[in-house]
């Protein structure tokens, strides 16, 4: 009887651990993601980024590309902000789409996007480019596009808020 009522109080305490740890892991996950878009958020960025600086080499270089997007306002203001947060979804999966042979995209929040690549032997420029074009939709009365900037690591920043603060500005 007492090993009976021993083994119940072990599963009890492993089922609770196993709750809890799911629980932390979820919450981490929540804190990480983009609630609407389910991409990457700035936090998570921000830890990739120390990732990608600390293996990104001349001979292996990392690709930040940050983009904003020209006429969501007008977009949100003709169609309204459900329409406004299904366009953001839509456009951020195609991002996510586009780079995901790549690295991985991010919502920095309201109408910015980002992207850390591992770009290969993929031309820079046109990566960059094609990244962008994910982010470009087009119906009756609306055009969406984004401006973008990027940078290079390690060549044109060596750390997360110096290359953040150059892809702005190139932006």
């Amino acid at each position: 009887m007492l090993f009976r009522s021993l083994l119940v109080v072990v599963f009890r305490v492993l089922m609770a651990f196993r709750r809890s740890m799911r629980s932390q892991q979820e919450s981490r996950l929540h804190a990480v993601t983009d609630a609407l878009t389910g991409l990457g958020n700035r936090r998570m960025l921000v830890e990739d980024l120390d990732d990608a600086i600390e293996i990104a080499s001349e001979a292996d270089p990392r690709l930040l590309v940050m983009y904003d997007l020209n006429g969501f306002k007008a977009y949100n203001d003709a169609f309204g902000h459900p329409a406004g947060d299904s366009l953001l979804t839509r456009l951020g999966q195609n991002l996510a789409a586009t780079v995901a042979p790549y690295g991985r995209a991010y919502r920095m929040g309201g109408d910015e996007f980002c992207a850390l690549l591992a770009p290969g032997d993929a031309p820079i420029g046109k990566l960059a480019a094609a990244t962008a074009a994910a982010l470009k939709e087009v119906g009756p009365g609306f055009e969406i596009d984004a401006a973008h900037g990027a940078a290079l690591m390690p060549s044109d920043a060596s750390s997360p808020s110096s290359v953040l603060q150059l892809v702005d500005r190139r932006l």
